[in-house]
């Protein structure tokens, strides 16, 4: 009041001004007011959050939430593998007992589709096989998507990387993270359901559901949310492929990608089989291929598995019986090389340890093994102990199962309630036919005690591996004659494995049929799988489907029809094995013509010299080899035709050359043509690895040159030509004579040339070693290292600049012989390069010029790089001579290993 009425003449005499400041003055108070509304909000929120944080780690602490949760993983994903499938003995092999990592290999998605269950997965370099957990270790993760067929072992690999991550320390490279295992089917109708289940159920949600049968208690307020939010967690999403409806898949591949937007920072892995995905792709995500076990991954889990089962017996000298009877298992796979496609699955390889252990034999197909290990589980067993006392028990519940297994594929669903009306209505009728007085709920749980069946959740059972439920559907339409309702499923990913597998118990005409009529790429490549799985193949529809092959190889190299048809006549042919030594599987049949023709369509430049190449493929008949070897492979073709080869076939089988160790192996020399020679790998102490030939006792080698024919092209031919020319002139030679035989038009070449034709004469030995003690051409590299036109060329093109070192290495620095040793060296050079161009067989004067000129110049140096070159070249120019003029016959092959 008192500084208003003090201040008020000025008011008075500025008006305007004193509004101004009145409205800043307001202005101002406004500001702080909202700043200080702020400030008390925010300090509000932080609060809050400290608060909830402080709540989330005293209760972390106090409960050790953590320490409960982490040990419940590791304990509940340690039991192994497929619930119950161990057939003598009351519990199952740990995880840890039995474990051997598949391993991933990335694959584009059209790539990674075509896996199956039965295909063989071999050895590849270690830049292409990777550990799971060794990619989430990285710094930075896109998510990741593994795709494999069924029983590859997805879910295990999911299991021990859980168990992996709830057991691991604090590290200094790889992050503590809280691994999150996910059933994807158990939540499915939450998840893509409507209301608030479809949009706002969250990761963290679906966490603690996944939990809620577990004796944890409940996780403190928030604990997964901070977890996800500050990325400390590795999601593992099992089972895309249980959820049957394309659509509803969608819905649930659109809510992990939603998840991940929201938890960006966590490590995320999705399983699922190849089919169907592409319907469903996970937006940004990285396919992996699960790899399938090499033979040495066999023995180590078959001798792993019987060592923890005849322990887990308490059996007497339990180590030599777990090692006799894995050993028995391994040799009779090794004596049924066509139970490989069985062994290289984990699910199959477990089922094969079982069958063997209570059998003491092996089925011969897949179909065989599924109906022996579900008759084992079900009632074989219970019977010889004497636990049942109907005796016809047994059969019966598998006739239930079987019924069961068809109405569930039906209604594509892998689980069933048993107090539901889908289990009233499946189970109910069965029950009365076969078992009348036994409710759904008591043969549920009876068959999930033999391990065929899982109580994933109370009251809530499915078949322990999807493939259990197709074999069992494909026998129940089997034994009711229900064909006709596979054939109007052929399009559909869900009954793939049930046509196939029935197709294996009847002779699948009609559905072949259907595929051809479908015409689609997926339908004939049905088709052609069930013709291979039928145990009657009859010969008309073999033609058809051989001639529709063929015609589908003349579509565009790119076409869907033309990559399937290639992919399928890739793996028929190499489907036939040996053994070999040490678990070693060799294809049974060489690289044939229709294979290298498919290869040469996107190779040209590995095509053949010979008419025999021209024949038409439409004369090959359907068979097993489709058509003769291919004889005569150029050198740079085999390794270019081993990565071809496993990239067609998409990761369901990896091939490489034999090792020279492999080549030598007995076993190997029934499978060459006669008079044939084996690519293979150089043997291990050379440090070029370029693949060599190996060739059998009694064989010419067809890269090498024997002495007397290095005698005859580099000394007999010259001293023929000379034969008729005074020696004694020769060494007062003048120029301008020109009687000489070996004209060139570079006087340092000629120089040269005159020096070789005395030491030629010169030599009374007449050997070549001798005459030219520098190159040394009894050298067992040299002698048969393959000498392409291209590594030719190679080769002449390096010669100047060692020419070059080797001067300044003798000198010390550039002399005035320098400039005149490159200019040899580059004459040579091009005398070699002209005559690859032109052809050794149009060419062979120059072709003798140039082996003499590189094998004088060699006497001269006296640098061992120099030698060396010089040696190959005049090795390589008599080897290229010799096949041009058929001296060599071109008869090298490709065996390709399944190592």
């Amino acid at each position: 009041m008192v500084v208003g009425t003090q201040l008020w003449p000025q008011v008075e005499s500025h008006p305007l001004l004193a509004i101004a400041l009145l409205v800043a003055y307001e202005a101002v108070l406004a500001v702080l007011a909202f700043v200080s509304a702020v400030s008390k909000e925010l300090e509000g929120r932080l609060a809050k959050r400290l608060a909830n944080g402080a709540e989330r780690l005293l209760l972390g602490r106090l409960t050790r939430y953590e320490r409960r949760y982490r040990q419940y993983l590791s304990v509940r994903h340690s039991a192994g593998g497929v619930k119950g499938l161990t057939i003598q003995g009351a519990r199952n092999p740990r995880l840890e007992d039995v474990f051997v990592d598949v391993s991933l290999r990335p694959s584009p998605l059209h790539q990674a589709q075509k896996v199956t269950l039965a295909d063989v997965e071999q050895e590849v370099p270690d830049t292409e096989r990777r550990s799971l957990q060794s990619i989430l270790d990285q710094p930075v993760v896109q998510p990741l998507v593994l795709i494999g067929a069924p029983g590859t072992g997805k879910t295990t690999l999911l299991e021990h990387t859980t168990v992996v991550y709830a057991r691991r320390q604090e590290r200094r490279r790889a992050k503590r993270r809280l691994p999150i295992i996910v059933t994807l089917r158990d939540h499915v109708q939450l998840i893509v359901g409507d209301g608030v289940a479809g949009v706002k159920l969250t990761m963290a949600d679906v966490a603690r559901l996944t939990l809620a049968a577990a004796a944890l208690g409940d996780a403190p307020i928030g604990w997964f949310e901070a977890h996800l939010e500050h990325g400390r967690c590795v999601v593992l999403l099992d089972g895309l492929d249980e959820v049957a409806d394309p659509h509803i898949r969608q819905r649930l591949t659109r809510w992990v990608e939603t998840q991940i937007a929201r938890y960006p920072d966590n490590r995320w892995v999705l399983t699922t089989r190849p089919q169907g995905y592409d319907a469903a792709p996970l937006d940004g995500a990285e396919v992996l291929v699960v790899r399938r076990f090499t033979p040495d991954q066999i023995r180590r889990f078959v001798h792993g598995w019987y060592d923890a089962v005849e322990r887990l017996l308490n059996s007497r000298d339990a180590d030599a019986a777990a090692h006799a009877s894995a050993e028995n298992l391994i040799d009779r796979l090794r004596a049924q090389p066509s139970l490989y496609g069985l062994s290289s699955n984990p699910l199959l390889l477990t089922m094969l340890c079982n069958v063997h252990r209570y059998f003491g034999a092996l089925p011969g197909t897949r179909a065989e093994l599924y109906g022996q290990i579900c008759q084992v589980l079900l009632w074989r067993r219970h019977q010889a102990k004497g636990l049942w006392e109907d005796a016809d028990a047994g059969p019966k519940r598998e006739a239930v199962l079987r019924e069961l297994a068809y109405g569930m594929m039906v209604h594509q669903t892998r689980s069933i309630a048993v107090a539901g009306r889908l289990a009233t209505d499946l189970l109910t009728p069965a029950l009365v036919r076969e078992l009348p007085g036994e409710s759904a709920d008591a043969f549920l749980t009876s068959v999930a005690r033999t391990g065929l069946l899982v109580e994933r959740e109370p009251g809530q059972f499915s078949f322990a591996h999807q493939t259990f439920q197709e074999y069992l559907a494909a026998s129940h339409i089997h034994q009711h004659e229900m064909s006709r309702i596979l054939a109007g499923r052929i399009g559909e990913a869900w009954w793939r494995e049930t046509i196939l597998l029935w197709s294996a118990l009847n002779p699948p005409d009609h559905i072949i049929e259907a595929c051809l009529a479908a015409n689609t790429a997926d339908a004939l490549g049905l088709a052609l799988d069930c013709y291979d799985e039928a145990q009657e193949k009859p010969h008309d529809l073999g033609q058809r489907l051989e001639q529709l092959r063929l015609d589908a190889l003349q579509s565009p190299v790119d076409s869907p029809r033309r990559r399937m048809m290639t992919g399928a006549t890739v793996a028929r042919h190499l489907r036939q094995v040996v053994w070999l030594a040490d678990g070693v599987l060799v294809s049974a049949l060489p690289v044939n013509r229709d294979v290298y023709r498919l290869f040469t369509d996107t190779h040209p430049e590995f095509l053949p010299d010979n008419h025999e190449w021209e024949q038409d493929a439409r004369s090959q008949t359907a068979n097993a080899s489709y058509g003769p070897a291919i004889l005569g492979i150029p050198p740079g073709a085999p390794e270019v035709l081993v990565r071809w080869v496993n990239d067609v076939l998409d990761g369901s089988a990896v091939f490489r050359l034999p090792t020279w160790d492999e080549a030598c192996d007995p076993a190997m020399q029934p499978l060459l043509p006669p008079g044939c020679s084996l690519w293979s790998q150089p043997p291990r102490d050379w440090a070029d690895r370029t693949p060599v030939c190996w060739a059998p006792e009694g064989v010419p080698h067809p890269w090498s040159a024997p002495l007397a024919r290095v005698h005859e092209r580099a000394v007999n031919s010259f001293l023929h030509d000379l034969q008729h020319f005074n020696f004694y002139a020769l060494r007062n030679y003048n120029r301008g004579m020109g009687d000489f035989p070996y004209q060139h038009t570079d006087e340092v070449v000629q120089e040269l040339l005159i020096d070789a034709a005395a030491q030629v004469y010169s030599d009374p030995t007449g050997d070549p070693v001798v005459t030219f003690p520098a190159i040394n051409i009894g050298s067992a590299q040299a002698l048969i290292r393959p000498f392409s036109p291209g590594l030719f060329v190679e080769l002449l093109e390096s010669l100047p600049v060692l020419v070059v070192e080797e001067v300044r290495r003798v000198f010390g620095h550039d002399n005035s012989s320098t400039q005149g040793e490159r200019n040899l060296a580059d004459s040579i050079a091009a005398l070699g390069a002209e005559i690859v161009a032109r052809g050794t067989e149009t060419e062979p004067d120059a072709s003798d010029l140039l082996r003499l000129a590189v094998m004088t110049l060699a006497n001269r140096s006296g640098g061992m790089k120099v030698q060396a070159t010089c040696r190959d070249i005049a090795l390589g120019i008599t080897t290229l001579q010799d096949r041009a003029d058929g001296f060599i016959p071109n008869r090298e092959v490709v065996l390709l290993v399944r190592a």
